[in-house]
């Protein structure tokens, strides 16, 4: 059997059922943008922030994931809140996930250096297969006739929606970072209502995130993180550590997975302002997977654009709210 047209079938029939294997969108670079994993850290960093991240995984392997994000979230500080929207897109050879939300956060002094913040998001995902970029095995694909042979197998588009929500709470200090949320994941449960239709239903994942900021000197700045990402059936681990300089270029190096099962890949990444307002960053993900054979590593790309002064009137938070350092 060809391979390549059994792993494009292997992929189909596992979407619509559970699909276990897959997770929340990864981003190696989750440190730098955690709004992308908390809707309670809209408004967090005191004024109009907006990033974009592509990402390239396995690079080299056909029909490996490519994502693309874009979010802007800002503080309403009259009513001690914070708002943000965020766009999603997920390709994964036929496949194609898209999803679009918006948050609200409240958020509440514990006293002068802590500040909890709960988060709301609502929303919308899209998904869309492609059957005529599907191959199976016994199919037929020889001009003019086109047939899979596989009644599984759909000839043209798939496509079913469903509105999204998600949870999240954060607690910020002048040194530390906690947040637990709820998100649907990207991955979904495929239904077939009959009639070759479809309903979709979103598998909620959980995440809980902390960082820690240690400053070693006067130029130099040291902050280790993690991310714990669950379905309460799988569970990934993903630890960092980030050191920063004069407050404009920072590098760090990470592991994801831990033990034999789980271990995923060691990313290295790097980043700098290019001005004032705005910060670039990269990350290359080494694999340690059993699928390091079939590809090589993994790309990421990330933007950030930050006002860096308040937004409308109103109650103006103590500066020791934001101990952000891009």
């Amino acid at each position: 059997m060809n391979m390549k047209y059994y792993h494009t079938l292997i992929i189909y029939v596992c979407s619509i059922g559970w699909l276990a294997a897959q997770q929340v969108p990864q981003y190696s670079l989750y440190a730098l943008n955690p709004y992308a994993h908390n809707p309670a850290f809209a408004g967090l960093e005191n004024t109009l922030v907006a990033t974009g991240v592509y990402r390239q995984q396995w690079s080299g392997l056909v029909g490996a994931p490519a994502t693309q994000h874009i979010n802007a979230h800002l503080p309403i500080y009259a009513i001690s809140s914070g708002v943000g929207m965020r766009v999603e897109n997920d390709v994964i050879g036929a496949h194609n996930t898209t999803q679009a939300v918006l948050s609200y956060s409240y958020q509440m002094e514990l006293n002068r250096t802590s500040l909890l913040s709960f988060g709301l998001s609502t929303g919308w995902l899209q998904y869309n297969l492609d059957g005529t970029k599907l191959r199976a095995p016994e199919g037929t694909y020889a001009e003019p006739s086109f047939s899979h042979n596989e009644s599984v197998l759909p000839i043209g588009k798939v496509s079913a929606g469903s509105p999204i929500f998600e949870a999240g709470v954060f607690l910020q200090s002048k040194k530390w970072e906690l947040g637990v949320s709820a998100q649907p994941v990207f991955a979904t449960k495929l239904k077939e209502k009959g009639n070759g239709a479809f309903g979709l239903q979103p598998v909620q994942h959980y995440l809980m995130y902390a960082a820690y900021t240690l400053r070693l000197g006067e130029n130099l700045i040291l902050k280790p993180s993690g991310l714990v990402k669950s379905d309460l059936k799988e569970t990934q681990l993903e630890f960092s550590t980030m050191a920063r300089w004069r407050e404009n270029t920072f590098a760090g190096v990470s592991m994801r997975g831990f033990g034999k099962k789980s271990q995923d890949a060691t990313v290295l990444f790097i980043g700098f302002k290019l001005n004032e307002k705005t910060t670039l960053a990269y990350a290359f993900d080494i694999p340690l997977s059993s699928l390091s054979a079939a590809h090589r590593g993994s790309h990421e790309l990330l933007i950030k654009y930050s006002l860096n002064k308040p937004i409308g009137i109103g109650k103006l938070p103590p500066v020791i709210y934001n101990p952000r350092f891009f």
